[in-house]
């Protein structure tokens, strides 16, 4: 093999006699061929070392290496190791490759050496299994074909079509090299680590619409089977190993991906926070191992926030949010002695505050002789107007409440009119309405375009009042 576009399929396999047949089909049957085919029988007690044995037989390119059960990332890393392939892609031993997946990505290949061209997966359901949606389909359709940096392709995908698994991607050896990267073997969710870490590396990827890979679900899969306490600490493991990553690294990471990491970083920790409740409900109790890493994670996650600074140029209303959430958590669940989550609590609040003043400050309410309307009652506009008193001062404006079918009413002792009745009066129209606010701007337009309007969740995207109440 000297072309600049060999390729070699790396198969981990485990137990998998059922499924074997049809994967190594898949494999031996490509339009092209693959250069080089590597399995790694990893200690396998059924009949998938014979059939593995009877394929090497028969095809030349295919090679067969014997070790005792260590894993799926331990395996993984042994393909690598021997791989001849200018490239490598990555087959799991239950599913499948369409019969052109080598046809496809050589063609690509033959334009641009890239570090990783992205594909899409179908999925293939066992009895007993159905899916609502594919979530293997990136459906990025402005980086088809498209080259870009893994950083970018990240800021692009993440998180509606960030994909984890490593065997949606055909990978150029010398890069996984270069980046010293491996898979951390013991561990479940190790793709998360893998994906991570080649992603934000890459110098040259990019995506084709194809679904080149197909998926099989099937019951007592590592996907499927129960969870455990070894999951959940997993889990936890290869969150800090890509937050170390991050803390390392920062001032690597371009400006504009700050907002996005610091999504990325909330995202992990609600998902460990979930895991957290999910023990509790299953019973799972946690060893001194679990506690351990559960708590390291806390402090970690503290020191992440730190690091950020939570600098208004990185934060909003809906991630100080979403931060809150997640430190009231680790508060109600920390096992040893708290380190200061109640002071951060604290910080994080303040800051909290100011958001909300410098968002309150422009809504005119306690100016006098201003008649400011309000279109919307109920939770959002008595959580705003909580809040407005709470953190700027008493409202001294001419008030009024406006209501889509309300002819004439009353609204906390306030006067409430039809939007029809919207007139130049109107210093400022407040939309307070987070599913509606689209279409009630559209109907102060029907009847008033000159007035100003004031709106909270076009940028927003999320309801940032309901929490707060009035006395």
């Amino acid at each position: 093999m000297t072309n600049n576009t060999s390729i070699t399929a790396i198969i981990p396999i485990y137990n998998v006699e059922e499924y074997l047949i049809q994967c190594l089909d898949s494999v031996v049957a490509q339009s092209v061929p693959f250069d080089e085919v590597i399995l790694i029988n990893d200690g396998s007690t059924d009949k998938s070392l014979s059939i593995c044995e009877s394929y090497v037989l028969k095809y030349n390119f295919l090679k067969l290496f014997n070790q005792r059960n260590k894993g799926l990332s331990a395996a993984r890393n042994v393909g690598l190791n021997h791989a001849i392939g200018k490239y490598v892609i990555f087959l799991d031993s239950d599913d499948c490759l369409r019969l052109d997946a080598v046809k496809k990505l050589k063609e690509e290949l033959n334009k641009f050496r890239y570090d990783a061209i992205y594909f899409d997966a179908d999925i293939w359901c066992e009895n007993g299994f159905a899916v609502e949606q594919n979530v293997y389909e990136r459906s990025v359709a402005e980086l088809n074909g498209v080259c870009v940096s893994g950083q970018e392709f990240f800021s692009q995908c993440y998180p509606e079509h960030y994909l984890v698994p490593v065997w949606t991607a055909v990978y150029r050896k010398n890069a996984i090299k270069d980046m010293k990267l491996r898979f951390p073997e013991g561990l479940f969710y190790e793709d998360n680590y893998f994906t991570f870490m080649f992603m934000n590396q890459a110098k040259y990827v990019t995506c084709i619409s194809e679904k080149l890979y197909i998926r099989r679900y099937r019951k007592d899969s590592i996907t499927t089977s129960i969870y455990s306490e070894k999951k959940f600490t997993d889990y936890i493991k290869i969150v800090l190993l890509m937050w170390d990553t991050i803390i390392q690294k920062k001032d690597d990471i371009f400006f504009k991906q700050e907002q996005l990491l610091l999504r990325f970083i909330n995202d992990h920790c609600h998902i460990v926070l979930d895991n957290y409740k999910l023990c509790m409900e299953q019973g799972i109790v946690l060893g001194d191992m679990g506690k351990t890493h559960f708590c390291r994670m806390a402090e970690t996650y503290q020191v992440l926030l730190e690091q950020y600074e939570l600098s208004n140029d990185i934060i909003n209303l809906p991630t100080i949010n979403i931060i809150l959430n997640n430190l009231y958590q680790f508060d109600l669940y920390y096992f040893d002695d708290k380190p200061h989550i109640e002071q951060i609590i604290k910080d994080v609040t303040d800051m909290k505050n100011q958001l909300y003043k410098q968002l309150l400050n422009d809504l005119l309410l306690n100016v006098k002789n201003c008649k400011v309307g309000i279109y919307g009652v109920g939770k959002h506009t008595d959580g705003m107007l909580a809040l407005y008193e709470s953190l700027i001062g008493k409202i001294k404006c001419d008030l009024v409440f406006i209501d889509s079918y309300i002819e004439n009413g009353s609204y906390k002792n306030r006067k409430v009119i039809n939007y029809q009745d919207i007139d130049k009066s109107f210093d400022l129209i407040i939309i307070s309405s987070f599913l509606y606010e689209r279409e009630m701007r559209e109907k102060v337009w029907e009847v008033n375009k000159e007035v100003p309007i004031y709106t909270f969740y076009e940028v927003l995207k999320t309801d940032i009042f309901s929490e707060f109440s009035l006395a």
